[in-house]
C-alpha cells in the first residue's frame, strides 16, 4: 500500500514537484534564453509548472483581485542598467527562497492569523508536495509562512495549547503517586522499595523523554515548512533510536540488584526493588511510543489527544493498582503495582494509535518507513537528543541528590523535603506546559521561515512563562499551611514545610518557570546544545556545590539545599533568556531550512 502511494506520487506531476531538485537559472540580459520584454506571449520557465505557488500581493489582497498561478522571472531587466539588474535578480532570488518554505495553505481557520487570505498551493510545500490528504489542515492556524502575528493572538494560542497540556502532565505525574499510596499500606519495606524503584524509573525514563525532545525541533519545523511526510519519518526514526537505547536500560533494570546492593542494606528492600524494576521492563517500549506519539500530534497543533487518553487511563490505573495489589482472589500483592503500571503504559499507547487512526492526526502519517529510510540521519536526531537528555537529567538528578542529602538531617527533614519537592514538581507542570505550547508555535514559524512572527511568538512565550511562574508563587505562598496539612499531621514536619514556603520555594518557582520556558524556546530554535551546556554547568558546577557548602558550613539545612538549587535555576533562566533575546534569527531560520532540505534530499536519494 505504501509502495503504491510512493509510486503514484512520483508518477503524478502534481505531486512530484515536492521531490524534484529545483534548478534556479540566473536571468541574463546578454543571451536570448529568456526574454524580458513586454510581449504578451512571454513566459518564464517557472510558469511552466502548473503546480506553482499561488500568491496574492498586498495590493491584490485589498481589492480582491485575481491571483496568478505562476511566478515569473524579473520582467524589467535591461542590459543598460546592470546594477538594477543585479538588485532585481537578488530580490527575485530571495522571493524564490521564501517560496520554497512557504508550503502551508490557508484551508484552516485563519482567526489566529490576523485574517490572512494568502494561499499556497504548490511548490515545495503545497498539498501535493506534502502528500497531504484532501481537506487536511496544512498548518497550525492558517498560513504560518505569510502571517504577521500579534502578541494578543500568540497569547490566546499559547493559552489554548497549554491548558490541555497542564492536565496531561499532572495526570502523568499522579501515576507514580498512586503506586506509592497503594503499596505504602503493605509495610515499610514495600514503601521503601517502591520509592527507590520509582526514583530509578524517573531517572531512566528521563533519557527517553530527552531523546523525544529532538522531535520538539524536527517535527514542528517540518510541519511549518509543509513537509508532512517528514514529520512521520522523524517520529519513526526517533522511536527506533529510543528502542535501541532502551536495550541497555532494560538490561540494567533486570540486573539492578548488582548495583543497588551497594546502596540498599536491607535484603528484603533490595529484592522488592529489583522485582519492581524487572516487571517494568515490559512497560518501556509503550512508554517510549507514547512520548514520541505525543510530539507527533503536538507538532500538528493537536494538544488535547494526550489529555483525553490520560482521562481514560487514570481511573483505570487507580482501579488496577488497587485490584492487583489488594484483591483477595486475584491480587498479587507488591507485584500488582508494577503490573498495573505496565498495563497502563500499553493502554496509553494503544489509545493514542486509535486517536490518530479515527479522530485526528493522520494527515502526517504516511505508513511505516522502509528500513533504509528509518536508519538515515540518526546523527541529526542524536545531535538534538543528547542535549535534551542532558537538560532533563540535570534537573531530575539534582532533585534526587537533594533528597539524599536530606537523609542526613533526620526523619522530619526528609519528610518535609519529600513533600515540598513533590509540590514543586507538580506546580512545575504549569510553566512546563507553557514551554511546550510556546516552542511548538515558535517552531512552526521557524519551519515556515517567518522571521517577524518568530520574534513575536518568542517574546510572548517568555512573558507567558513568567506569568505562569508568578501565579505558582502566589498560590504556594497563599495556601502554604493548607498544602502542608495535606501531607502530614505532625506539627514539626508541618512547620518545616511552611517555613520552606515562606517564601523561599515560591520565589524559586519563578526562576524555575522562566528557565523551563527558556529551555523550550531554545529547542524551538534548534539550540539544545547551548541549553544542555548551560543546564549542566549551572547545576553541577555551581548549584549543587553551593547547596553542599550551605548545608555543611551553616545552619540553613533544608533552606540551604533550596538556595543552592535555586541559584542554578536563576542562572539558567537569566543566561538562556539572554541567549534567546540576542540570538541571530537569520542563522536560526537558515539552519532550520538546511535541516529540512537535508532530510528531504536524503529521503529522495
Amino acid at each position: 500500500m505504501v509502495l503504491s502511494q510512493v509510486i503514484n506520487q512520483l508518477a503524478n506531476p502534481n505531486t512530484a514537484s515536492s521531490r524534484r531538485r529545483r534548478l534556479y537559472i540566473p536571468p541574463s540580459t546578454n543571451y536570448p534564453l529568456f526574454s524580458y520584454g513586454g510581449a504578451d506571449d512571454q513566459r518564464s520557465f517557472l510558469s511552466l509548472d502548473e503546480s506553482g505557488l499561488v500568491v496574492t500581493s498586498p495590493a491584490d489582497d485589498s481589492d480582491g483581485a485575481s491571483v496568478s498561478s505562476a511566478r515569473s522571472l524579473p520582467s524589467t531587466l535591461s542590459s543598460a542598467h546592470p546594477s538594477e539588474d543585479h538588485a532585481l535578480f537578488h530580490s527575485w532570488l530571495l522571493q524564490e527562497h521564501l517560496r520554497r518554505y512557504s508550503g502551508v495553505d490557508s484551508g484552516g481557520d485563519n482567526s489566529d492569523t490576523g485574517g490572512s487570505s494568502s494561499v499556497c498551493s504548490g511548490g515545495s510545500g503545497g498539498p501535493a508536495a506534502a502528500g497531504g490528504k484532501p481537506g487536511a489542515r496544512r498548518g497550525p492556524r492558517g498560513d504560518v509562512a505569510r502571517v504577521r502575528t500579534t502578541f494578543a493572538v500568540e497569547g490566546r494560542t499559547i493559552a489554548r495549547y497549554a491548558a490541555p497540556l497542564i492536565v496531561t502532565f499532572v495526570l502523568e505525574h499522579l501515576f507514580s503517586i498512586v503506586s506509592l499510596l497503594v503499596v505504602g499500606h503493605l509495610g515499610t519495606d514495600e514503601l521503601a522499595a517502591v520509592s527507590l524503584a520509582l526514583m530509578t524509573l524517573t531517572i531512566s525514563l528521563a533519557v527517553f523523554e530527552g531523546i523525544a525532545t529532538a522531535l520538539d525541533t524536527l517535527c514542528p519545523h517540518a510541519y511549518g515548512a509543509g513537509n508532512h511526510e517528514l514529520v512521520s519519518v522523524h517520529v519513526q526514526r526517533c522511536v527506533a533510536l529510543s528502542l535501541v537505547a532502551y536495550v541497555p536500560c532494560a538490561a540494567l533494570w533486570w540486573h539492578s540488584d548488582a548495583l543497588l546492593q551497594h546502596v540498599i542494606a536491607n535484603d528484603e528492600v533490595l529484592r522488592l526493588t529489583t522485582q519492581f524494576l524487572r516487571i517494568l521492563v515490559a512497560g518501556g517500549p509503550p512508554y517510549i511510543f507514547f512520548e514520541n506519539a505525543k510530539r507527533f500530534l503536538q507538532a500538528q497543533g493537536i494538544f488535547e489527544a494526550g489529555t483525553g487518553v490520560l482521562f481514560v487511563c487514570a481511573p483505570i490505573h487507580v482501579f488496577l493498582s488497587w485490584y492487583l495489589v489488594w484483591n483477595g482472589r486475584h491480587g498479587m500483592g507488591f507485584a500488582g503495582a508494577p503490573v498495573a503500571t505496565v498495563l497502563n503504559f500499553w493502554l496509553m499507547a494503544l489509545l493514542l494509535v486509535l486517536y490518530v487512526a479515527f479522530v485526528d492526526g493522520s494527515r502526517c502519517w504516511f505508513g511505516l518507513c522502509a528500513p533504509r529510510r528509518l536508519f538515515l540521519n540518526w546523527g541529526q536526531v542524536a545531535r538534538l537528543a543528547v542535549p535534551g537528555v542532558v537538560m532533563l537529567e540535570s534537573e531530575y538528578v539534582a532533585y534526587e541528590i537533594m533528597t539524599l542529602l536530606a537523609l542526613y538531617f533526620g526523619t522530619a527533614e526528609l519528610a518535609a523535603q519529600s513533600a515540598v519537592a513533590s509540590v514543586a514538581s507538580l506546580t512545575y507542570m504549569v510553566p512546563f506546559a507553557v514551554s511546550i505550547a510556546a516552542l511548538t508555535r515558535i517552531a512552526h514559524f521557524v519551519g515556515a521561515q517567518n522571521l517577524y512572527s518568530c520574534q513575536v511568538a518568542t517574546k510572548t512565550g517568555l512573558l507567558a512563562g513568567l506569568a505562569a511562574a508568578v501565579l505558582n508563587c502566589v498560590v504556594l505562598y497563599t495556601f502554604r499551611r493548607s498544602i502542608a496539612g495535606l501531607f502530614t499531621d505532625d506539627a514539626a514536619v508541618t512547620e518545616l514545610i511552611v517555613s520552606l514556603f515562606s517564601p523561599l520555594v515560591p520565589l524559586l518557582q519563578i526562576c524555575d518557570g522562566v528557565a523551563s520556558v527558556a529551555s523550550g524556546i531554545l529547542r524551538a530554535q534548534g539550540l539544545q546544545k547551548i541549553g544542555g551546556v548551560i543546564n549542566f554547568v549551572a547545576y553541577y558546577a555551581f548549584a549543587m556545590p553551593l547547596a553542599f557548602v550551605l548545608t555543611k558550613a551553616t545552619d540553613l539545612r533544608l533552606e540551604g539545599l533550596w538556595i543552592g538549587i535555586g541559584s542554578g535555576m536563576f542562572i539558567i533562566g537569566v543566561i538562556e533568556t539572554w541567549v534567546i533575546l540576542t540570538c541571530d534569527w537569520d542563522a536560526v531560520l537558515h539552519k532550520a531550512g538546511l535541516m529540512n532540505e537535508l532530510a528531504a534530499s536524503d529521503d529522495d536519494d
